[in-house]
């Protein structure tokens, strides 16, 4: 007999024995125990195999199983049978599992496993306690799901449970541990429901859960155990609420108010309406309950914990959009009319309607572009690209008045925007609202119309035009230039170009002061810092500390040393909003070693850029509770903090706790420190942030957060400093900042040192935000010479820092950027050979802000890349449309495309690639693709830098992500080699970093890395022949980098959540 059929064989066998299972006893414990050993067996085909058929909707066989489960007597059958059941429902049986618990859940599984649990209570049955562990185990999972748990609760069980926790002690061995483990997961599961938190107090179950805290073992197995207990009692005790005025952020925004702004943000990349950045999508922490003590490892999106509604959403999902990626909402095809207004961002190459005409140009740019590779819905977006823009220039319906006859005054702006207003009505939304006084629509329309600011032109070597050559792109003006910095003199010393730009930059709430480090332009400390090294035993007891408050009137202070809300409401009315008509300055150097006798606390300073601090109570003389802002326009999205802290005395520990933190984990927990400047050590000669803090932990507290779609509590943030220096002027943050005046600053550097002899740079803003600041475009290449034509060179397009709490990537970077104005030969031959196209700061308004996530729209900008829209997405949008042009007019697809983000939940440095054979699309997966064509950059990458793990590497294309600007551009635009390049917060676990701290040295060396890495691609005939042809095995690369050994496989690697997934995810 094949081992193929054996499994089949068995249970046919089994079902010819289910018919009187306790006639033939051991024959049916025989079969039981064959088939489990197969479920579980180290073999993954026949595993996979033997679940797929036992989990299959039509089979029928985990109704025998349920059923066989509730009537056979022996012991040992039973526990095969639920062995079975265990492997069919375990998070690691792949796609089985969904299937699986979709059909336990509908048959009622749960009632049948309660009834034998319930069994085991009365004294004429006994169930071993094997059985019984997997009883609970199967309990654990299938409670996850809604109607499981309210049915559960209904039916007594949660108090047995209880009853049973009551008595854990009792069982031997490690059983016991286990048992715990698993009836606390069910609680938690049960808890989720309000029908469960009320059973649970009703029943007494507070004090047991905290007797149980109090009293538990101090064994290390037992800490995950402990973390849900306490996050059970958290949930379950009477709602606190933040001390706040409100969960809103106090920065309020007004957005355009128009129609047309949503039309395209009616439906999201899903075909649902269009949600908040705050909707998690699948495999977002959002969707995870990872507790504070638990391993690393237990971070991945199928965690024994994860949403059980998760999976049946998906599995719907998965059968819904099956073979259906031509359902996906089609892109928004851009006139080829409107597309040439870009032309002047890419004038290196020429002037194409010089050269060949207006109206040849329009003729072929509308054809399709056969040479383009055709990724999946690549195919269907050509066939409407060309149908759509041929109608519209034939029947004159052009959107975007690109080339005007004359500079288009104020009022030519509103006219368009007037029509409008007066047909719109009100819309519906918490955030936006369509105001109807005069004053309002006038804001409206200047919010609109940001970039009607006239230039200067040609100073300080950064290209300019005047405003009588510039194009206009329907009500969005494509600035050209970088006025901001236009007036700077060429000798001026970095802190004075910093405080003259960051006091011209336009933020939502008023800052009063520039920040210190920021002014100075500092890096990190250039030691290398080890990772922190975490003491359990100071978590827990923060952890139980935290469950004391929760349960008694907390007896501290409580005094509220620093309010943003009430600082913004003390100012005069026109100070209210913007802080860009006055000189903001730095005096930190002034108040060094002064004293302020009228305070016994510590003082605190928040109102400078990219600076994030709400409120400050403190609880002890030694100890604050802190509170950080959300997003603008949003009660969510807390993790960002930079704040200055003073008024200290040395070598005392003040402990922080940051209140309001949402991931579900944080590398706080496996490594990392918070950073921390001080003033005295920079005029000591010794400047620089260092990494700094003890006892750092990463725990649920008692505040609820009921914004959340679930019952949650809020997460802290603990560690412990002592300062230095007494009576200092110190900033801590997150992570190194990077300042939008900071990446101007440095601009104006590099345009006042650039050899414009030798290199082609040039800066210019592509289009206002919306707040009314400049985003810059930053082109570098060689100069052109005869032998050399510009117009020969491939493009590479990079961008950045598209979420701003991701200032690493900032870093990295200023690194790339570093490295290509240089003399180096890899900096000389990239600048040959490539036209770089570089966004270095996607998302300046919320980076100016102090935002963690979005910008001013409450939106994840890197969810708009399929549909961004014009007056709320404008950066987005005009990037999108330099790319659409470099395709579709310019024929110059991008040679490779990379996004650099951050990630908060991994250490090193890793790509994510697209590849059609692991894409969630059949049409994708029928495309056939060159592996090389994706894999050859992260070997290089793997090859050149230390930091970079080739490990993490992932090149799955998830339907979640299509919105993404990775995958939007490798499906629309055929971009091959489409990257997001994340780098950890934290520090590195391999290589020559490995057990150290990133720091901003290190981040400007992967930078670097990566233009070297690039380097390497430009020879691609030679290495695409030897890749093609060559056996399957790791790439390997000689000292040189020359490719030679075995061509690469697709890298199978698990996806964790990341900065490009609502990274709460990249």
């Amino acid at each position: 007999m094949s081992d193929d059929n054996l499994s089949e064989v068995l249970i046919d066998r089994l079902k010819s024995l289910a018919a009187k299972p306790n006639d033939n006893i051991a024959g049916l414990r025989s079969v039981a125990a064959r088939l489990h050993s197969r479920t579980a067996s180290q073999d993954k085909q026949v595993k996979e195999k033997t679940l797929e058929y036992i989990c299959h909707k039509k089979s029928g066989i985990l109704a025998l199983l349920i059923s066989l489960l509730e009537v056979v007597k022996d012991q040992a059958t039973a526990c095969s049978l639920a062995g079975i059941l265990h492997e069919c429902v375990a998070p690691k049986s792949g796609k089985s599992r969904s299937s699986a618990i979709s059909q336990l859940v509908s048959m009622n599984a749960s009632q049948s496993v309660v009834k034998l649990i319930m069994q085991q209570q009365t004294k004429y049955v006994v169930l071993s306690d094997t059985f019984m562990l997997e009883l609970m185990w199967l309990l654990a999972q299938l409670a996850q799901r809604g109607p499981c748990c309210i049915q559960t609760v209904k039916s007594g069980l949660l108090i047995l449970l209880l009853r049973i926790f009551e008595r854990w002690d009792r069982y031997e061995g490690r059983i016991h541990l286990k048992i715990c483990s698993y009836i606390i997961m069910t609680l938690q599961h049960l808890c989720s429901t309000k029908i469960g938190r009320k059973s649970v107090c009703t029943h007494n179950g507070l004090t047991l859960l905290h007797k149980f805290s109090t009293h538990c073992p101090e064994d290390k197995s037992y800490d995950s155990v402990l973390a849900r207990v306490c996050y059970i009692i958290n949930i379950c005790l009477d709602r606190k609420q933040l001390p706040v005025q409100s969960t809103s952020s106090p920065a309020i925004f007004t957005l355009p108010t128009l129609k047309e702004v949503y039309r395209y943000n009616e439906i999201d990349i899903t075909g649902k309406h269009a949600s908040s950045s705050h909707e998690a999508s699948p495999g977002s922490d959002e969707d995870s309950c990872e507790d504070s003590l638990q391993e690393e490892a237990e971070e991945d999106d199928d965690s024994d914990d994860s949403d059980g509604n998760d999976d049946k959403d998906n599995e719907c999902y998965k059968e819904e959009y099956k073979n259906k990626i031509c359902n996906l909402p089609l892109p928004a095809q851009r006139d080829v009319e409107d597309l040439l207004g870009y032309s002047h961002y890419l004038r290196e190459f020429g002037k194409l309607e010089e050269k060949y005409g207006r109206s040849i140009l329009l003729k072929s740019s509308t054809s399709c572009d056969t040479s383009l590779p055709s990724n999946g819905k690549n195919q269907f977006i050509q066939k409407n690209c060309k149908e759509n823009c041929h109608e519209n220039i034939l029947n004159g319906t052009v959107f975007n008045q690109v080339f005007p006859c004359k500079t288009p005054s104020f009022a030519d702006h509103c006219q368009p925007l007037k029509k409008v207003l007066e047909c719109s009505k009100s819309l519906s939304d918490d955030n936006i609202s369509l105001s109807k006084n005069h004053s309002d629509i006038q804001n409206t329309a200047k919010s609109v119309s940001s970039v009607l600011s006239t230039l200067d032109t040609g100073k300080n070597g950064v290209t300019m035009e005047s405003t009588a050559t510039r194009s206009n792109i329907d009500n969005h003006m494509m600035v050209k230039g970088l006025g901001v910095i236009s007036d700077i003199p060429k000798d001026s010393g970095f802190p004075r170009v910093y405080a003259k730009i960051a006091s011209r930059v336009n933020s939502i709430l008023p800052f009063i002061k520039i920040a210190y480090p920021d002014m100075m332009g500092s890096d990190s400390s250039k030691e290398l810092e080890p990772l922190n090294i975490k003491d359990r035993r100071v978590c827990r007891a923060k952890l139980l500390a935290c469950v004391e408050r929760g349960f008694s009137e907390f007896e501290g202070s409580n005094k509220v040393v620093y309010e943003l809300d009430t600082l913004i409401t003390e100012l005069p009315p026109q100070r209210q909003n913007s802080s860009t008509n006055r000189l903001l300055v730095n005096s930190d150097e002034l108040h060094l070693g002064q004293k302020d006798g009228t305070k016994s606390h510590l003082c605190f300073e928040s109102r400078f850029e990219s600076g994030n601090l709400r409120k400050v109570i403190q609880i002890s003389p030694k100890e604050y509770d802190l509170i950080l802002m959300p997003d603008v326009n949003s009660s969510h999205h807390h993790q960002w903090f930079y704040f200055e802290v003073s008024n200290m005395e040395s070598n005392f520990p003040y402990v922080f706790n940051i209140v309001n933190c949402e991931k579900q984990n944080s590398q706080f927990n496996y490594g990392m420190k918070p950073i921390m400047y001080s003033v005295r050590e920079s005029v000591l000669g010794r400047p620089g942030w260092v990494r700094v803090g003890t006892d750092i932990c990463y725990y649920r507290n008692w505040y609820q957060n009921i914004t959340s779609r679930k019952p949650r509590s809020y997460l802290t943030t603990a560690f412990t400093i002592a300062f230095p220096h007494s009576y200092d002027v110190c900033y801590i943050a997150y992570h190194y900042p990077y300042t939008y005046s900071q990446l101007l600053a440095q601009i104006w550097k590099w345009s006042v040192s650039v050899d414009s002899t030798s290199i082609y740079f040039r800066a210019e803003s592509i289009c206002s935000s919306l707040n009314n600041n400049e985003t810059p475009l930053i082109t570098v290449t060689a100069a052109e010479s005869e032998t050399n034509s510009v117009a020969m060179r491939e493009i590479i397009f990079l961008t950045a820092r598209v979420h701003p709490g991701e200032s690493n990537s900032s870093w990295v970077m200023q690194g790339t950027l570093e490295k290509l104005l240089s003399n180096s030969p890899a900096a000389v031959s990239l600048r040959s050979k490539y036209v770089f196209k570089i966004i270095p700061m996607l998302n300046m308004e919320g980076v100016i802000n102090g935002c963690h996530r979005c910008g001013l729209t409450n939106e994840d900008l890197n969810r708009r890349w399929s549909h961004p829209n014009k007056y709320l997405h404008p950066v987005i949008y005009h990037t999108k449309g330099l790319l659409e042009y470099c395709v579709f007019v310019l024929k110059k697809p991008p040679y490779v495309f990379c996004d650099y983000h951050g990630h908060s939940r991994r250490k090193n440095v890793f790509l994510y690639g697209c590849s059609n054979s692991d894409s969630w699309s059949d049409i994708d997966r029928s495309v056939p693709d060159n592996p090389a064509d994706y894999l050859l950059l992260p070997h290089l990458m793997q090859h050149f830098s230390p930091a970079f793990s080739l490990q993490l590497c992932s090149f799955r294309v998830e339907r979640e992500r299509e919105s993404t600007a990775r995958v939007t551009l490798w499906r629309e635009f055929g971009i091959k080699r489409s990257y997001t390049m994340e780098s950890s917060y934290c520090g590195c676990d391999q290589g020559l970093y490995e057990g150290y701290h990133v720091n901003t040295i290190c981040l400007k060396e992967i930078g670097e890395h990566f233009c070297d890495a690039l380097a390497c691609l430009h020879n691609e005939s030679c290495w695409r022949k030897d890749v093609t042809t060559c056996s399957p095995g790791p790439l390997r690369l000689d000292l040189q980098g020359t490719l030679t050994g075995p061509g690469p496989e697709v890298i199978e690697s698990e996806r964790s959540d990341c900065s490009e997934c609502e990274e709460e995810h990249c």
